[in-house]
């Protein structure tokens, strides 16, 4: 006996598989897939207009430290413009603007003192005397006064030439009359700390004199 292959004839262009496909698809409803929301995403708030940047700025407290400094600028007045624009500053410290104002501040208050030190030098120095007169006198001798006392030498150096005025004064502190002398030992070097005599003589002194001033007025 022969058997013959039974065949079960299908559309045309449709395999088994892709009719239970076909079919599956025929009986789901139709409906639209949602996306689910991107959880990184953000938000940005809408910038501001310039008419809203306008009133924000105006009622700004820093603003009348910035006019104040900008006037202090026009006046050439540096290191009080530099003062107005930290104080801005402090209250808004992340205006580059304000930035940049203080920085241009800072630069032209040292401009200006380097300036004024070029025209206008100034010496500091602490308080160490060269010399110190010590036990000055007077004594009167066939008509002359002779003033009379002992210099020291404080420096860290040797002295030599060492010249000293003596001025006679009235009884209103006004000059008379002045006459100069030099240490006993004139060729002779005064060293650190060490003390040497003098004598200024004053013949025929003035009629009125009261009271007399000795100081060095020259050395090498």
């Amino acid at each position: 006996m022969t058997f013959r292959k039974r065949e079960k004839k299908l559309l045309p262009g449709l395999t088994l598989a892709g009719c239970f496909a076909y079919a599956i698809f025929i009986a789901s409803p139709c409906t639209a897939q949602q996306l689910p929301q991107n959880p990184g995403k953000k938000i940005f708030a809408p910038s501001e207009s310039p008419e809203q940047k306008s009133d924000t700025a105006k009622t700004s407290p820093a603003l009348p430290f910035i006019e104040t400094g900008k006037k202090l600028i026009g006046e050439e007045r540096f290191t009080e413009a530099k003062e107005a624009f930290k104080t801005a500053l402090r209250l808004e410290p992340m205006n580059p603007q304000f930035w940049g104002l203080y920085d241009d501040a800072v630069i032209s208050d040292y401009v200006e003192k380097k300036r004024r030190e070029k025209t206008n030098p100034v010496v500091e120095r602490d308080i160490q005397p060269t010399f110190a007169i010590n036990r000055v006198d007077s004594y009167i001798e066939l008509g002359t006064i002779y003033v009379v006392g002992s210099l020291q030498n404080l420096s860290n150096e040797a002295r030599q030439k060492i010249q000293l005025t003596a001025r006679m004064l009235d009884e209103n502190k006004k000059e008379l009359r002045n006459e100069t002398g030099y240490l006993r030992n004139i060729d002779k070097s005064l060293l650190p700390n060490e003390s040497s005599l003098f004598e200024i003589p004053f013949k025929n002194p003035p009629a009125g004199a009261k009271s007399f001033r000795v100081e060095v007025t020259a050395w090498e």
